[in-house]
């Protein structure tokens, strides 16, 4: 029952709540792939926000971006045959708690990423640039795995990560090619992630998606091929755990495990 709640309460914060469109080509956004529209892109964000919420629109083509932050009460919808690109310089990313990631959210509550479009971390190209700026002293070695000859996951940022947020939902997108984890759920809680279309395996620790610390989180109709866990449970405080995480129907190719329950489980 509880799920059931859940289910339609978030279908209602998307559809109702998310009204009026902003369009990205409007606050001056280039498809070309080449200019970046870091700028344009949460310039429409933060409009949308400041006017009580609303839809943020990716149209169709190609747009080169760095880290953009979501807020509440704002959908970012990606029409089909949208690409969100993302940049192959780290320092092009931002950090807002553990890591860094192309969309980052904190301490927000009712935000989703919807439609057929994709979200491409370039991720090899990215994972290389970064494993280059420590033999060219620019990272220090506490941030590389001298084992495994590689940046650590610590400094390669992910396509998402969204961290003490309520009401999120995460609809019909294609994201791929992350650098490290594809998506991270952290301390939040009401998730919805529908019919995701995951394919990473661009570097190590591509994990699909990871649900750390969160409550009431449901997983349906999802396709993920990983170059590492598919979906993976995990508790990084020992203050907080996962409960109530409904996984149904989805289809996983893993390098490593489909479901994972651990790697880390301080809280449980």
């Amino acid at each position: 029952m509880r799920f059931t709640i859940l289910f339609f309460f978030l279908l209602f914060i998307q559809n109702i709540l998310f009204a009026q469109d902003y369009n990205i080509l409007n606050y001056g956004a280039k498809a070309d792939g080449k200019i970046f529209n870091t700028q344009s892109i949460q310039s429409a964000i933060d409009a949308a926000n400041k006017n009580g919420g609303g839809r943020v629109i990716i149209p169709e083509g190609i747009f080169l971006t760095g880290s953009i932050i979501l807020k509440s009460n704002v959908e970012l919808h990606l029409e089909e045959k949208a690409v969100l690109l993302g940049s192959t310089k780290r320092d092009d990313y931002k950090k807002l708690n553990r890591w860094r990631a192309l969309i980052l959210a904190d301490n927000q509550n009712n935000i989703s990423i919807t439609g057929k479009g994709k979200i491409d971390g370039q991720g090899r190209r990215l994972a290389l640039n970064i494993d280059s700026l420590f033999y060219i002293g620019q990272l220090d070695s506490a941030s590389y795995n001298f084992a495994d000859k590689r940046p650590s996951h610590l400094v390669r940022p992910q396509l998402i990560e969204f961290v003490q947020c309520k009401n999120i939902v995460v609809k019909n997108i294609s994201l791929c090619n992350a650098a490290c984890w594809v998506q991270t759920y952290d301390q939040c809680s009401n998730i919805l992630l529908d019919s995701v279309t995951v394919n990473s395996d661009a570097y190590w620790n591509n994990d699909g998606i990871d649900i750390q610390d969160c409550h009431n989180a449901r997983i349906t109709n999802c396709t993920i091929n990983s170059a590492d866990d598919g979906i993976c449970l995990k508790s990084q405080s020992t203050e907080h755990y996962c409960d109530s995480i409904y996984i149904s129907n989805c289809s996983v190719r893993s390098s490593a495990s489909a479901i994972k329950f651990g790697t880390v489980s301080h809280g449980g």
